[in-house]
């Protein structure tokens, strides 16, 4: 992730999701927001990740969608609204968003729609497929949130 010029420029923000045991294993997420020097709560970035589902009906692609919405969820939590690249390694979310692929799928069909109510919180919102080499924050965030829901620790 690249610091971004002194209060200009649009907030970066990533999102990563994987399922360990696809299908029907843990489907967690992560996400990272790049340091803002003009957003005060941004100044330092930040970073999370979580679990979403454990067990039947755990995919991969759910956890990258939920992981993408969190990562709206917390720049919107930090007080943002202005404009945000959202950058995911998620061929599938990046497409399906951008109306190049549809979506058939009755599990993404509604957090696809979520997706899209996140995106009108802001002044816009771009989204836009990273190789997976450049997503590594986010991609650790989620590889924590499977190690904390491993131990027991959602």
């Amino acid at each position: 992730m690249e610091e971004i010029g002194q209060g200009g420029g649009p907030v970066l923000a990533y999102f990563d999701g994987g399922c360990h045991g696809n299908p029907d294993g843990y489907a967690c997420g992560g996400w990272a927001i790049a340091p803002h020097s003009g957003v005060p709560r941004l100044r330092e970035g930040a970073e999370g990740g979580a679990c979403y589902i454990i067990g039947a009906g755990a995919t991969n692609n759910i956890a990258e969608y939920r992981a993408a919405v969190d990562a709206l969820r917390a720049v919107y939590g930090r007080g943002y609204r202005g404009a945000v690249i959202l950058h995911g390694d998620s061929e599938l979310v990046v497409n399906q968003y951008n109306r190049a692929y549809r979506c058939l799928d009755e599990e993404l069909i509604p957090l696809l729609a979520k997706l899209r109510e996140a995106v009108t919180y802001f002044a816009s919102v771009e989204v836009v497929r990273i190789p997976r080499a450049q997503n590594a924050v986010a991609d650790r965030q989620s590889r924590l949130a499977y190690k904390r829901a491993r131990a027991g620790n959602r």
